[in-house]
Order: C-alpha cells, then sequence, then structure tokens
C-alpha cells in the first residue's frame, strides 16, 4: 500500500479503540499516520502516555467553552486540508464522536473511502445519545467500510440498507485494548496511581462495597446529571458500608453541577480528577459493580464480569440488557436509589461477557482491510460508475459472536 491509511481520534474513547487498529496496521506494515485532533486534549494524552505512542499528526482544535458547530467546522476544515496533501487511500474513525463525523465528511467530500469502527450502534432516538446518535447514523452514510461489533449491529445496518457486503462483524477494539492493559497490569508494567491502590486496599480492609460512578452525558445537563448525584448522595447518606469512586469529567457543565451539589464533602465519597486508563481499569477489577451514563465503561465492565446499572433513558448496547448484567434506569432519582439498594443487599454477580468480543477484533479489522485493498482502491471508479461496491465478495458472511468466543476468524 503505497499511499497511506489515516486514523482519526479525537476523544479517549476514540484513542483507545483505535490504538489497536493503529498497531496492527504498523505490524502488518501498512503505512499509516495516527492524527489526533485533540478534541479532549488532556483526556487523549493520557492514553498516548500509557500506550508509549506519539500522534503523527496533531490538529490541536480545542479551546475553552468549545461549542459543536465550532468543533464540527474546525474539525471538517483541517482534517479537509489533512487529506488534500497527505492524499490516504484510506481514512478510519471510531464510533460516534464529532472528530469522526467531521474526519468521515472531509474524506467524503474528498472522495476517499471511509472505514467505520463500532458500525450499527443504535438507540433509534436521534436525541439520546445526542449528538452520538445522529453522528453514527452520518458517519454509516459517509462510509464505505462498517466493522461492526455484534450481530445485532450488524442487523441495524443491514435494515437501514447499507450493502450486506460490507459490513463486517469482529468485535469491539475496546475488548483488545482491556487485555492488553490487564496484561500489563498483571505484569506490573503498569504503574498505578497510588491513590487509587491506597482507595481499594481501604475499601477491602474495612468491608466496604466499592463502587465506580460516572456521568457526564449532554443530554442530561438541564436536569438529569443533577438528580443522579442527589440520588448518589442519598445511597452514599444511607448505606454506610458504601464506598463510591467518582472521577469527574472535566467539562465545565459537569463541574459546576458537581460543585452545586453535597457530593464532595461526603466521607464515603471520593471525587477524583478523571482517571488514567490503566488506574480506571484497575479500580474496575475492584469493584463491586459500576453505576455510569457512559458507552465504553457498559463495555469494559462487562468484559471484565462486572454488573452496570446505567444511567441513561436509552442505550445503544442492549445486548448487556438482554443478559441481565446490566439495568437501564435512566435519571430518576427514586429508581436509581432503589435499584443500588437491590444490588446491595441482593448481591447478583455475573460472569465474564463475551458479548463484545474476544480481544482481537483489530486484526479481523485489518485483515479485512488488507483482503479488499483492490476493491478499496477501485472505489472512486466503483462510485462513479454506479456499480455496487464489493460485489465480488458474496462469498463473504458476517461473523457470528458464537464464533468469535472461539477465536474464529471472517
Amino acid at each position: 500500500m503505497e499511499k497511506p491509511v489515516i486514523i482519526v481520534v479525537g476523544t479517549r474513547p476514540d484513542a483507545i479503540k483505535l490504538i489497536p487498529v493503529y498497531q496492527e496496521l504498523l505490524r502488518r506494515r501498512v503505512s499509516t499516520l495516527l492524527c489526533a485532533t485533540n478534541q479532549h486534549r488532556e483526556l487523549l494524552d493520557q492514553v498516548f502516555t500509557l500506550f508509549k505512542i506519539t500522534p503523527d499528526i496533531e490538529l490541536n482544535i480545542m479551546k475553552e467553552n468549545q461549542h459543536l458547530g465550532y468543533l464540527t467546522a474546525t474539525v471538517v476544515q483541517k482534517c479537509f486540508d489533512l487529506f488534500l496533501s497527505a492524499k490516504p487511500q484510506l481514512v478510519i474513525v471510531q464510533g460516534d464522536t464529532t472528530s469522526s463525523f467531521g474526519a468521515a465528511l472531509a474524506a467524503y467530500y474528498l472522495n476517499i473511502p471511509v472505514a467505520h469502527v463500532e458500525a450499527g450502534l443504535r438507540t433509534g432516538n436521534i436525541r439520546s445519545p445526542f449528538p452520538e446518535e445522529m453522528n453514527r447514523i452520518f458517519i454509516t452514510r459517509l462510509s464505505t467500510l462498517h466493522f461492526a461489533p455484534t450481530p445485532l449491529n450488524v442487523l441495524n445496518l443491514l435494515n437501514e440498507g447499507v450493502p450486506a457486503n460490507s459490513v463486517f462483524c469482529v468485535g469491539n477494539t475496546v475488548v483488545d485494548a482491556l487485555s492488553s492493559i490487564q496484561q500489563l497490569l498483571k505484569d506490573q508494567q503498569i504503574v498505578v496511581d497510588q491513590g487509587i491502590v491506597t482507595l481499594v486496599d481501604i475499601a477491602k480492609k474495612s468491608h466496604k462495597k466499592l463502587i465506580l460512578f460516572t456521568t457526564h452525558r449532554r443530554e442530561s445537563f438541564e436536569t438529569g446529571i443533577a438528580h443522579i448525584l442527589n440520588a448518589i448522595s442519598e445511597c452514599a447518606q444511607r448505606f454506610q458500608d458504601l464506598f463510591i469512586c467518582f472521577p469527574v469529567h472535566p467539562n465545565p457543565k459537569v463541574q459546576a453541577l458537581v460543585a452545586q451539589s453535597s457530593i464532595s464533602t461526603m466521607a464515603n465519597v471520593h471525587c477524583c480528577p478523571p482517571l488514567g486508563y490503566g488506574d480506571l481499569i484497575y479500580l474496575l477489577q475492584s469493584c463491586q459493580f459500576v453505576v455510569t451514563d457512559s458507552g465504553g465503561l457498559q463495555e469494559e465492565a462487562l468484559s471484565l464480569g462486572k454488573k452496570v446499572l446505567v444511567l441513561r433513558e436509552h442505550t445503544e448496547r442492549v445486548e448487556a440488557l438482554w443478559t441481565g448484567a446490566s439495568k437501564l434506569v435512566g435519571t430518576d432519582t427514586n429508581t436509581i436509589i432503589a435499584t443500588i439498594q437491590e444490588w446491595l443487599t441482593h448481591p447478583d454477580t455475573t460472569n465474564q461477557q463475551f458479548i463484545y468480543g474476544d480481544g482481537t477484533a483489530a486484526q479481523r479489522i485489518v485483515q479485512k482491510i488488507i483482503d479488499l485493498h483492490q476493491i478499496i482502491a477501485t472505489v472512486e471508479q466503483s462510485i462513479s460508475a454506479s456499480i455496487p461496491l464489493f460485489k465480488n465478495y458474496n462469498d463473504i458472511q458476517p461473523l457470528h459472536m458464537g464464533d468469535m468466543k472461539e477465536g474464529a476468524g471472517s
């Protein structure tokens, strides 16, 4: 491959989920450039430091109190200029972030094919999560290759009319990243923050039930997060055997809502800055269960055998609900309190789940990109001639998650 593949990341989840793909492309000697838009600068740098990676290109778009209009316009313009100069043969984006949408749109404007990692997740409500649900839909329409984590995600894409032979079920690359961090922790190659180690030790020695709690969703800014914080504060007061670790998201609106609440003054609530990814996984391995509105944490927690209380009205990760390993409770204060009480009173452990893959998604993605290289190289001609892309690949079938558990490839 002479022209480079460009991978675009803008947020910490982007980096966590695309670094395994980046590493696999390099291992397979594919010319690859890693571009960081730095939509979330500090959180993104944490991941690069952990994985000992330096981006090839940094767009540095982050500014104080940035809004979605600024983010979208700036990512599109800067990615357009970059792609025009670098002339990539393929742009890879992940998930549902504004950086991913902007990069995909810029690539589309230049007739550069887009590979979408973590494709096909849907809630069916374009306001929840906001703006991520709409970003995913846009990216789907702009993409050439769709790498879906689960069979349900494949079905979502097919129901929207995406050509079947451009959709591949590969698992979620977050499990790849999680597996590598678990091994580094086991080998003591990651130095966990001493404050987190002490927190876990204190909880164990005092027989406290340690819970990891996070909240940050935009659609909950108006009233939802305030209700959530009230519920957590009430639980901390009511259940003295409970200890809550609360990494506070850096978004100014989240910070202000936390400052207005009483949660940071409570003896059995530990409020802290966002955790490094290694620290987060260490805490996840040690906690009783997770209370969160994060999408990625739902995947990571279940992959470690931890139950999840989902603080959202809708979730695009419904497979976990079907297994009973997670429960959707929304932002109603009383519902959150009642569910936490139930889980504390009647603890029901869950086994490690393989819903989201077996840790080899990046290998499948890169192999598929290499296999389809000749088709990708002629994408512009195919589009201009209105020839269905991948028409010669009718023998390719989506991979079933049951096969993935056994490590089979597609």
